[in-house]
């Protein structure tokens, strides 16, 4: 298998509920990817760049070889994880399709066509293309054999199978120890024990044996969201800083700051810093986010304007990678206060991904659109899983409020301040 997965990382499975971009997989070196680890955000796409030219240069000298296709695919999912761009992601599946293309029955790159239907939400493909694997002739090395079994532990979290997602990754722990780290702290983050989260993203940096500016950034990245989901707006920041400092010029680190930036009341430095994420990516969730603010203070013209604006890249999104667009564009449905719209999408999001926040989404959807009993029922469900977030229970208190039931509206806005008190 040409692109050995050593490691998986998502931003985007953020610890909230507004999980952005899934990180890049850490795939073994390539013969395009240059000397030395990058050392800005800016090198890293200069050299993906010129990666991929060189990877689509010698797949087409070689048009009858899927293991050229597939390290081409493995390149433009490099950059698309790096850019966040939904037309590279487009470009690996096309990629990946051409090396199928040209494989045998019983070949082709499964593993990585796994990875790419699991970074955009498509379960069952992924665990359809896992499933293939397990019927090669010749069985993968161990360092497959534990990603194979942390994807499926994966593809059990988000589908809501939390104890067969656990058990899943001690299979991947006895394949390899700490390949299951980084999964372990997001599931000890979304299950409440915060303080475990942070135990498993050392263990996670520790099992690298010389970590690059990258992925040392991604790791304070992510202990930043663990502070921020507490409410510790001064040490998210810290973290924040140090992991643009490490690794600088990343719009994923720096609309981490934006955000801070706005909850501190620094207005002005948040919508500075959105307009040039806007300006460099085009991303709609920040033009969301410049509406908010544009709307919070009574510009409801320019709010309307942004939001119109984001509102056609989402269709697009939405067409291109339905699964993976849901649970972003229902924020932008319930920011515009379009409850009907909202509901659609947070009902298909749980049929993609039917896990503890989308369940989440989907009663505050129900909620909005005057469904209480039916969103009661299903916040309660969330309640009696092991899921435990601010976001939960700040539902919960909205819902029970809704009910008329102030006693528990209380109780579970005091366990949602416990949390983080921001919220």
């Amino acid at each position: 298998m040409a692109a050995v997965v050593i490691g998986a990382l998502w931003a985007t499975e953020r610890f909230t509920a507004d999980d952005a971009t899934p990180e890049a997989i850490a795939w073994g070196e390539s013969p395009f990817s240059g000397e030395g680890p990058p050392r800005s955000y800016r090198d890293a796409i200069q050299r993906s760049d010129r990666a991929i030219v060189n990877a689509r240069a010698a797949a087409q000298a070689a048009p009858d070889q899927w293991l050229m296709h597939e390290i081409h695919a493995s390149e433009v999912l490099a950059r698309a994880q790096l850019s966040g761009s939904y037309d590279d992601y487009a470009a690996a599946r096309q990629a990946l399709e051409a090396a199928f293309k040209v494989a045998v029955q019983g070949s082709g790159p499964h593993l990585m066509q796994a990875s790419l239907d699991f970074s955009m939400h498509r379960l069952p493909q992924a665990q359809a293309q896992l499933a293939a694997i397990d019927g090669y002739a010749v069985p993968p090395e161990s360092g497959d054999r534990a990603e194979i079994a942390a994807m499926r532990g994966d593809i059990a979290f988000y589908s809501g199978d939390y104890q067969a997602a656990l058990a899943l990754y001690d299979q991947a722990d006895a394949l390899v120890p700490g390949s299951a780290s980084f999964r372990r702290a997001i599931f000890a983050a979304r299950t409440g024990d915060v303080d475990q989260a942070d135990a498993y993203l050392v263990e996670a940096e520790r099992a690298y044996r010389s970590p690059t500016p990258q992925t040392r950034s991604y790791m304070e990245l992510q202990r930043g969201i663990l502070d921020l989901d507490r409410g510790r707006l001064n040490e998210a920041m810290s973290h924040f800083r140090k992991a643009d400092a490490l690794f600088p010029g990343r719009w994923l680190i720096e609309e981490h700051i934006a955000e801070v930036l706005n909850l501190q009341g620094k207005t002005a430095k948040s919508e500075a810093l959105y307009r040039d994420i806007v300006r460099r990516t085009g991303h709609p969730e920040f033009i969301d986010a410049l509406a908010g603010i544009a709307e919070a203070r009574g510009n409801t013209a320019e709010a309307k304007r942004l939001y119109a604006r984001s509102w056609a890249i989402w269709t697009k999104r939405l067409q291109q990678f339905p699964q993976a667009t849901y649970g972003h564009a229902i924020d932008h449905c319930i920011a515009r206060q379009d409850w009907a719209c909202a509901l659609t999408l947070a009902q298909r999001n749980h049929e993609a991904r039917p896990y503890g926040e989308a369940k989440i989404a989907l009663a505050r959807a129900l909620l909005g659109n005057g469904q209480v009993v039916q969103a009661r029922t299903l916040i309660e469900q969330v309640l009696a899983s092991r899921w435990r977030t601010p976001d939960l229970h700040a539902a919960a208190a909205d819902i029970y409020q809704a009910s008329g039931m102030a006693e528990k509206a209380a109780e579970q806005r005091r366990r949602a301040r416990a949390l983080n008190p921001l919220a």
